[in-house]
């Protein structure tokens, strides 16, 4: 698949573009995010409800102190679960901001399409390469930080499950640690980003999205990081904001009761998190867009393009 190579101010427009996603169509495509959260959640909450229950289910010997194991033989699958979920919901969130930028009728449970097609379905695959990449991941930093960093850090958190305060271990080469996770998170996120909407809308395997994500990686590595560096900046400016604005939500709901003080805290939160991630996912569906170029069938290409390669370009 050809890969557009784009400027470096690309990722300002990319930016740009991201703040005026769902203007279209904004019960649509900031309902689906909201869905996509809610479900997310609510899969999560049971996976920690399930995994408390294992760890502390084995009589008054384990009352004490939790299971760790026994937590880890229940939290694992369920974990899998949840890293096999998570493309899926965020392809179906990518297709509703897709046909809201098409200007074509859709709706906030269309998020839950891709469940219906076989391609979308194909999508959980994507959770095992995170799995795959998670590992991989685990076994640099324990190259760089050293042999005993991952049994530290595994203590620290059985004493904090216990309710003692951890003391959390210190790698060996941190700076070189830091760069490390830099670079590797960088390209783990891209693979993510990229490889949903390849092999959603260009219909590619996901040898071929994970491969092509990979050189999208490289190639337009500039605008890339100058969208994350936007997107993680404006991102962080705005949760500092909701900070407060959660405490003034609560302190005035406590005026008239507690529950309506929390209500309104959560309110907030769900609020931030549904616009957060129309932002992220909007803005990977764009970089995909002008990348790799919206040539499926259909007519599904974006109204607009801002790419180096005109002639790539299909318009409505």
């Amino acid at each position: 698949m050809d890969i557009r190579v784009l400027p470096v101010g690309q990722g300002l427009s990319w930016f740009k573009q991201a703040i005026d996603l769902g203007a279209r169509n904004p019960r649509a495509v900031f309902g689906a995010s909201l869905l996509v959260i809610i479900a997310m959640y609510t899969t999560v909450i049971a996976v920690a409800l399930l995994a408390a229950m294992m760890a502390g289910g084995g009589g008054a010997a384990t009352a004490a102190e939790p299971d760790i194991r026994r937590a880890a033989l229940v939290a694992f699958p369920l974990f899998l679960l949840i890293m096999l979920l998570v493309p899926v919901l965020l392809g179906g969130l990518m297709h509703v901001i897709r046909e809201s930028e098409a200007g074509r009728p859709v709706r906030a449970r269309d998020v839950f399409a891709p469940l219906g097609q076989a391609q979308g379905r194909r999508l959980a695959l994507l959770g095992l390469v995170q799995v795959a990449l998670a590992i991989g991941g685990g076994v640099l930093v324990m190259a760089v930080a050293g042999a005993d960093y991952w049994r530290d850090y595994m203590e620290a958190v059985r004493g904090a499950m216990s309710g003692t305060m951890p003391v959390m271990p210190q790698p060996d080469h941190p700076g070189l640690l830091f760069v490390m996770q830099m670079v590797f998170n960088y390209f783990s996120y891209t693979v993510m980003l990229f490889s949903i909407p390849l092999m959603l809308f260009s219909g590619v395997s996901i040898g071929e999205a994970v491969r092509d994500s990979l050189r999208a990686a490289v190639r337009n590595a500039g605008a890339n990081l100058l969208a994350g560096a936007l997107f993680m900046s404006v991102l962080l400016v705005a949760a500092l904001l909701v900070v407060l604005l959660v405490g003034l939500a609560m302190l005035v709901g406590n005026l008239i009761h507690g529950i309506v003080g929390s209500l309104l805290a959560l309110f907030v939160g769900l609020i931030f998190a549904a616009v957060a991630m129309v932002l992220v996912v909007g803005a990977a569906y764009l970089a995909w867009r002008d990348t790799f170029g919206d040539a499926t069938s259909g007519g599904s290409a974006p109204h607009t393009s801002v790419t180096s390669s005109p002639p790539d370009r299909i318009e409505l």
